[in-house]
């Protein structure tokens, strides 16, 4: 006989003995104990079964499928890995303990994650009395109305735990009623029906107390919320004490910026959370988090060399950038430009839309759903991958705020003292002369090209003998044919691309004001990838044509240093902070050059103030400082890649050292360029006169083109 047709016996058994107690005369009660009836009928509810048991034990078993199933207006999208580590964090200290911090991006679900679970792990009884933290006591309060609205209105939960929900609907928006409350049903645990019983809970305030449903799992259990910037110390209801701690986001804008606040919040975190488990006890705390900034609490936290115990991660929104940084560039710079037009936003969307198999290229991002799909009234959507949503922060919010709220990758704020370089600075270094055109006053056109598999980043320079330098063009030659994922076919597509820019000099060569042609007297090609292909190309090319390698630490060569030769021989030839050496079995010069010293050049170039000897400018026409001309924008790109490495100088051990640090992976603009200065210091260029040798013991560089 099951639960149901014993509820209908029991109703029919209370029918016939009033019958009796009417023909009996019991029926003549009073007034007063006729209307302690009716109210108490008033305040009864009645309990059902649920609706399918199996269902719930099955999805219980799995938290994840849970959370889908009974919460699926906030789990809409499929559960991304970090986000699979941020539920797992919270079961994982529900069972063994322990602290657990992880740093994820912003709008990544965070909260809603941490409000689900607590609602999962109570109804299935692994916590009696979890609190949430937050950074302050409104964001707490929203937590508590989130998860009191889950439990409300969500149907599929009704229908599975009728015995949390039911009482909780009964209410009818009168909290009040919670207090005096009776249910009737029958017990999930024992299978006896219970009839009338109180089950007084609490639905206000700054926590819940589930409702007292005799065989419920979760019958008088509790979740608080408080905020982190008021006191926390000694919560606890009645004898019950928390049994876990979910932080979610504790830092402010006060943490995050005075040292004596995030101390404060360190000690509450540290002291107060960890002791709310009672005497001789330690809470399990779990911290999901984004970072604001290198020095705010979340940084220490998840960084394991200052907080170990915790077992910090941080999630990068980025795992891989793209390949194609210089399109995206062009994107920001044409988003940016928008301000308060929104056609040129658009504009950039039109841009993405008609390059996006180029501009996604490479690129792995943590979440691909994380994106705006909004359809716009004019049909097109607001934002097509997680790509796009990266770099629209970062052309709305600042490079700065995506390294922190989306990679977690804060930027050091203070520390060793840079060289004050900026791409700002350099994008507006301009020459007023056109593109490709060779100023008045040179006297020789150089070239650095850097190789990479997919593409050439070249770079064009024509000099003034006082080493004053006009970048004239910079582009991208594209490496056609080769396979992602393997390396087949990849010397021949090198060559192939190498030869291709070599005849578009020809074809389309760099010329004076009048039109006159200037050719290139010397490329540098970056040998340190497919060496073998880049010598058999600079010898079939002949004169002008060297293989170049740059050696020292801002090339990531930590145990190859820069080493001069000690004295010239037939096959060693030395200059300013490169040498020559002779390769016997492909009968080529290779030019050997000291990276560090020349970057630090390079970087000199763009810090001279134009009009002076040394000064470097780019192509193009300024404007009156109030706002980038488009001549400027354009170099926006190139920019970056000059600025990807900075030389810095601080006190190490009592000892002022300088040494490269890099800020970003793109910098084949800034190789291309630094092979270009050396090519041109090669055949002449110097800043500073020096003492040359005698010419017949250091031969030409004609001469060793011939050898």
């Amino acid at each position: 006989m099951d639960a149901k047709e014993l509820r209908q016996k029991e109703q029919r058994l209370r029918e016939l003995l009033g019958k009796v107690r009417q023909a009996t005369g019991g029926g003549r009660q009073s007034d007063a104990d006729r209307k302690r009836r009716g109210r108490e009928a008033e305040r009864e509810v009645r309990i059902a079964d649920p609706e399918d048991l199996k269902r719930r034990t099955r999805l219980e078993a799995d938290v994840l499928k849970w959370l889908k199933w009974y919460l699926p207006h906030v789990f809409f999208d499929p559960f991304q890995e970090h986000n699979k580590e941020m539920v797992a964090a919270i079961i994982k200290a529900t069972r063994h303990g322990g602290d657990q911090a992880l740093a994820a991006p912003r709008g990544e679900g965070k909260t809603t994650i941490c409000e689900g679970c607590l609602i999962y792990c109570v109804l299935k009884g692994i916590l009696f009395f979890p609190v949430l933290f937050s950074a302050t006591g409104s964001d707490a309060e929203e937590s508590l109305t989130t998860i009191r609205a889950h439990l409300e209105e969500s149907d599929r939960l009704a229908a599975d735990y009728p015995e949390v929900c039911g009482p909780i609907r009964a209410l009818q928006s009168t909290p009040q009623r919670a207090k005096t409350m009776l249910v009737t049903g029958t017990n999930q645990q024992t299978g006896q029906p219970f009839y009338m019983a109180p089950c007084s809970f609490h639905w206000t305030g700054r926590k819940v107390i589930f409702p007292k449903v005799p065989g419920s799992r979760c019958a008088g259990a509790i979740i608080a919320t408080r905020g982190l910037d008021a006191a926390v110390r000694g919560l606890k209801v009645g004898i019950h004490r928390p049994d876990l701690a979910v932080i979610d986001d504790p830092d402010t804008e006060e943490t995050a910026r005075s040292e004596d606040q995030r101390e404060k919040l360190e000690r509450r975190i540290d002291r107060t959370i960890a002791g709310l488990a009672g005497r001789g006890r330690r809470l399990a705390r779990v911290m999901l988090t984004t970072l604001q900034n290198v020095v705010c609490a979340s940084a220490r936290y998840t960084d394991p060399q200052i907080k170990g115990s915790w077992k910090g991660k941080r999630i990068r929104f980025i795992v891989k950038f793209p390949e194609r940084t210089d399109l995206w560039d062009e994107y920001v710079t044409t988003r940016r430009d928008a301000g308060e037009d929104d056609e040129f936003a658009r504009k950039a969307h039109r841009f993405y839309l008609a390059n996006r198999k180029k501009m996604d290229r490479g690129a792995k991002v943590t979440n691909p759903n994380s994106f705006d799909g909004r359809t716009l009234p004019d049909g097109s959507q607001m934002q097509v991958s997680a790509l796009q949503r990266y770099y629209d922060f970062v052309a709305d919010n600042g490079e700065e705020a995506a390294l922190c709220e989306l990679q977690n990758d804060p930027p050091e704020e203070s520390g060793p003292i840079e060289s004050g370089i900026t791409a700002r600075r350099i994008q507006r270094q301009l020459s007023g002369h056109g593109r490709r055109i060779v100023p008045p006053g040179c006297t020789l056109v150089t070239q650095g090209i850097d190789v990479r598999k997919i593409a050439l980043h070249y770079v064009v320079r024509a000099w003034r003998p006082d080493a004053t330098g006009f970048t004239i063009h910079y582009d991208v030659q594209e490496v056609r044919g080769t396979v992602r994922g393997s390396d087949e076919g990849v010397e021949h597509a090198i060559f192939r691309a190498l030869e291709e820019r070599r005849q578009s000099m020809f074809d389309d060569p760099y010329t004076m004001e009048d039109g006159t042609p200037v050719p290139i007297g010397g490329t540098l090609v970056d040998a340190g990838w497919q060496t073998d292909t880049i010598y058999a190309f600079c010898r079939a090319a002949g004169k002008g044509w060297w293989p170049a390698m740059g050696f020292g630490k801002s090339n990531g060569c930590v145990r190859v240093q820069f080493n001069m030769p000690s004295k010239d021989s037939p096959e060693r030839k030395s200059g300013e902070n490169w040498f020559l050496s002779y390769r016997r079995k492909p009968k080529v010069w290779l030019a050997c050059a000291n990276a560090d010293h020349w970057k630090g050049w390079e970087h000199a170039r763009w810090l001279t103030d134009p009009g002076k000897p040394g000064a470097m400018r780019l192509w193009g026409n300024s404007g009156d400082g109030s706002r980038l001309t488009d001549d400027e924008k354009r170099h926006f790109s190139y920019a970056k890649h000059l600025t990807a490495e900075i030389e810095v100088e601080e006190v190490i051990k009592g000892i002022l050292r300088r040494h490269w640090k890099q800020v970003r992976d793109t910098n084949h603009w800034l190789d291309a360029s630094y092979l270009s200065d050396v090519a041109a210091n090669m055949l002449g260029i110097s800043l500073m006169a020096r003492v040359r040798r005698k010419p017949e013991e250091r031969p030409s560089l004609s001469q060793l083109q011939r050898k």
